[in-house]
């Protein structure tokens, strides 16, 4: 995989500053789904007669879904009043908007998921939050229910390749970028261990401990969002949206390389 150049140059250690721009950006954000138990509006999508149909005006109105997934979830029918530079960016998007269409093609499994990524945004994508103000948590399970219509039946799994690690660099590297100019040691732990902080300032502990959304557990593969090391250099280069976790602007290439190698240790993995 080639990636974009990026500047190497490490200012000193600005990790407990890069922090806080991240924290503010995941302050408003809330977490927990109407799908949960206990929720006050513990409704199933679909649930309710024409749920879908509210979704489908959803989709293709406010919610504004059509302007990068299609009219009615085609991908190639884009909304006719979008402008010739807006078709521009998104024709440019990396990823690519999945087709909605293609149950196979997509990511996630469960309407939990779903709920979270339409409410909080998708990971390593151009997808933002979208906040109540936008669409209510009604709005989104109807788009749920729409979703489901449109998709249709998801395929048998198939055998996972086996993982390519050809972007993998130095762990050892990376295990000193993680715990200095990275700055990941101050959310995720030393060697990331959750529990095991490094020495931080009462004020950011109490700002950390108030996340909506908690750091991830860098040492639990099954409850990691990134599947493969792609996915994680897009993490560690666009952020996690609906997060505290920022682009790593100050972090080059082979730093990120690096990085990748060091967490494939922190999962129990060998190159």
């Amino acid at each position: 995989m080639t990636l974009p150049a990026f500047t190497t140059k490490h200012p000193v250690r600005l990790v407990g500053m890069l922090l806080l721009g991240g924290v503010c950006m995941a302050a408003s954000l809330l977490f927990t789904s109407p799908i949960e138990a206990g929720s006050a509006t513990n409704k199933q999508p679909g649930s309710r007669q024409g749920t879908a149909a509210a979704g489908k005006a959803i989709f293709n109105g406010k919610g504004m879904c059509s302007t990068c997934h299609g009219v009615d979830g085609y991908r190639d029918r884009l909304p006719e009043h979008l402008t010739p530079k807006v078709r521009e960016n998104i024709a440019r998007l990396d990823p690519n908007p999945p087709d909605l269409r293609n149950a196979a093609g997509l990511a996630l499994a469960t309407d939990k998921q779903r709920f979270e990524s339409i409410r909080h945004g998708h990971l390593r994508s151009s997808m933002q939050p979208l906040p109540k103000q936008v669409l209510s948590d009604d709005d989104i399970l109807a788009l749920l229910a729409y979703l489901a219509l449109i998709r249709g039946p998801v395929a048998p799994a198939a055998v996972a390749p086996a993982p390519d690690v050809s972007i993998r660099g130095d762990a050892k590297s990376g295990r000193q970028i993680y715990h200095e100019i990275g700055g990941c040691a101050i959310c995720h732990g030393i060697d990331g261990h959750l529990e095991n902080r490094p020495p931080i300032s009462a004020d950011l502990t109490e700002k950390l401990d108030r996340l909506p959304v908690p750091p991830a557990n860098l040492r639990d593969a099954a409850g990691l969002k990134s599947q493969n090391d792609q996915d994680r250099v897009r993490s560690i280069k666009l952020g996690h949206p609906g997060t505290a976790m920022y682009p790593k602007n100050l972090l080059g290439d082979d730093d990120i390389r690096d990085l990748i190698a060091y967490l494939a240790t922190l999962r129990g993995e060998s190159r």
